[in-house]
């Protein structure tokens, strides 16, 4: 939209005040100002401006971001929506006088009106209004044709036409320049010293790909923050009645010093606002996770808030099957996954890979051939206790040239996720834990009528399996003849030649609890000092099995094979806790079937 697209405006002044009257008055003054519709707010509905098709103007006096915000959701066509401030200091800037060098009283009046904008709250969030505004003022207040502001694009250091006035659309769309490049505006981003031009400018100086013949006087002049070329604000005539002059030029650098302070506000606001937006958004996570529902639950309705923050096409949690090397959705913003009906749904295996490899938050950036614009895929891995668990992925379909903002906010919304899930573990490893234990307390029982000893071990094997969600278990019985633990029975749900394997390791690792009198936790067998062997094993449990001073032999587990997709792969101090009481329990019933002189001399 452009303000002073033609010499007359149909305008609907909304709100009845005494900015309204005062804004009233200043447009029955105005040449070309038609007020045809004034419209009580607070008596009327908004939407009987669509009535008037001929409105190109709509002067809010109300100084309500409400009322601002709903003539906006009327997405009338051509039409510009202005403070009463801002009409006023508009039509004020066509006065003939102010075209007239000298006259910086009345241009003064100006900039002051517009510092009085730029301290009203609500006006200051919308910079688009205050630029249209600022070029409007320096191009009618000077008796320019044309002009333009140029904003630089900090990442691809170019210039920008932001706002521009008497330009054809195409060129204003197309035209970049880069900083310290070619033409005029390059050139005074480049030295940020204002530039005067009158008559054609210096080809040769100022060589640019697009060059206009018609203007007979050009105004340039740098937008500056600290030392920073953030922009520039150019005017233009084409005709030999307006040359403009040095008084013209000091006045439109008083407005690039003003338009360079909204750039600055609306920078500041911008990263408030994505501050608090992120802060917003972050504490809405954390209370969905709060809430008292199962955790499919929650993370459901925590992909539904993230699709709908960041107007992604779809959000996705997906849990890690790491023996398998595949993730499997368990929660969608976009489906039920109930309905799938037993299917499981995985990533493609190139996100996979790409996340596997990483190991951290991984951001793809694909072109999107048919709609022209990007598609962006953020993944973000969740951790537990080192372990990848599972996965957050959201596809957002954006122009913009990063995704940092949204990178940032998934890491931390999945470590909450991960938070959440040691959290969960912990109450569940407690409750597993207690259970455990009182499985114990029945399997004394078990234990204890057992016939002989082979039916003994037999027991002891299959229960300390089931217990300690092992794959594999090896008893074995102290000879004092030898001084070797020797097997007397062995367990696995593997291959019949991986327990061979398994009791070659074990006579290793069994003699070494037995010589140390300790209970071994190996939680990598292949990063411990029994790596060398080789053995496609990976976590350990291995005691000593001792009665009133005797050593009567030991009991081995290997590979913790857990059903829950949570719990640790290996076994862990928890599970060392446990192991023990069992051993306790093993110790006391094999003791029936051990002769007391057999062991009397059992001192390793």
């Amino acid at each position: 939209m452009q303000l002073v697209k033609s010499k007359s405006h149909t305008i609907a002044i909304v709100g009845i005040n005494r900015e309204s009257a005062a804004v009233l008055s200043e447009l029955l003054d105005a040449e070309g100002a038609r007020v045809i519709r004034i419209l009580n707010h607070e008596a009327e509905d908004l939407s009987d401006l669509r009535h008037y098709p001929q409105i190109d103007i709509i002067i809010n006096t109300t100084n309500d971001v409400g009322v601002y915000r709903s003539l906006r959701k009327l997405n009338l066509p051509n039409v510009d929506i202005l403070s009463g401030l801002s009409a006023r200091i508009l039509f004020s800037a066509g006065t003939r006088d102010l075209f007239q060098p000298g006259l910086t009283e009345d241009k003064n009046r100006l900039l002051n009106s517009l510092h009085e904008i730029r301290e009203a709250i609500y006006l200051s969030k919308n910079k688009e209004e205050l630029l249209k505004l600022v070029l409007n003022v320096a191009i009618r207040s000077s008796g320019a044709d044309s002009g333009s502001i140029m904003l630089v694009d900090p990442q691809k250091k170019v210039l920008k036409i932001e706002i521009a006035e008497g330009l054809e659309p195409g060129i204003v769309k197309s035209t970049t320049q880069k900083v310290g490049g070619k033409g005029i505006a390059g050139t005074v981003a480049k030295t940020g010293i204002p530039l005067l031009i009158r008559g054609a400018a210096d080809s040769e100086r100022y060589a640019a790909d697009f060059e206009r013949k018609d203007l007979v006087s050009s105004i340039c002049t740098p937008l500056v923050i600290g030392d920073e070329v953030v922009g520039i604000l150019s005017i233009n005539s084409k005709t030999d009645q307006r040359i403009f002059s040095e008084a013209d030029l000091a006045y439109v650098k008083k407005l690039g010093d003003f338009t360079a302070d909204i750039v600055k506000t609306s920078k500041e606001y911008e990263r408030s606002a994505s501050s608090t937006f992120l802060l917003s958004l972050l504490n809405n996570a954390r209370d969905i996770l709060n809430l008292k529902y199962p955790f499919d639950e929650r993370v459901n309705l925590l992909l539904l808030k993230l699709v709908t923050a960041f107007k992604a096409e779809i959000c996705n949690y997906y849990d890690y099957f790491s023996d398998k090397g595949v993730f499997l959705a368990k929660a969608s913003s976009s489906f039920n996954i109930g309905l799938i009906k037993g299917k499981k749904l995985k990533l493609n295996d190139y996100f996979s890979k790409l996340v596997l490899e990483s190991g951290e938050t991984v951001s793809l950036c694909v072109p999107d051939k048919k709609g022209g614009g990007k598609k962006w895929y953020l993944m973000q891995p969740i951790r537990e206790s080192g372990d990848m668990v599972g996965l957050l992925f959201l596809h957002i379909v954006s122009d913009a040239d990063d995704m940092k903002e949204e990178s940032s906010v998934l890491k931390k919304i999945g470590d909450m996720i991960a938070a959440d899930l040691a959290k969960n573990m912990e109450v569940e490893s407690f409750r597993v834990q207690s259970i455990k234990f009182s499985a114990i307390s029945e399997v004394s029982f078990d234990l204890a009528s057992a016939r002989n000893k082979t039916e003994l071990a037999n027991l002891i094997n299959s229960h300390a399996c089931i217990i300690l969600e092992a794959e594999s278990s090896i008893l074995r019985l102290y000879n004092p003849s030898t001084q070797e633990l020797e097997v007397l029975d062995s367990f696995s749900l593997k291959t019949f030649s991986h327990l061979k394997e398994l009791e070659a390791l074990d006579g290793i690792i069994s003699r070494d609890a037995m010589l140390n009198r300790n209970s071994l936790l190996i939680k990598d067998l292949s990063k411990s000092s029994y790596g060398w062997v080789g053995m496609d094993s990976r976590s350990v449990l291995s005691m000593y099995l001792e009665r009133n001073g005797r050593i009567i032999g030991s009991l081995s587990l290997y590979d913790k094979k857990s059903l829950d997709l949570y719990a640790s792969k290996n076994f862990t101090q928890k599970d060392k806790e446990i192991f023990l009481n069992f051993c306790l329990q093993a110790a006391k019933a094999l003791d029936r079937f051990i002769a007391p002189d057999t062991t009397a001399a059992a001192r390793p």
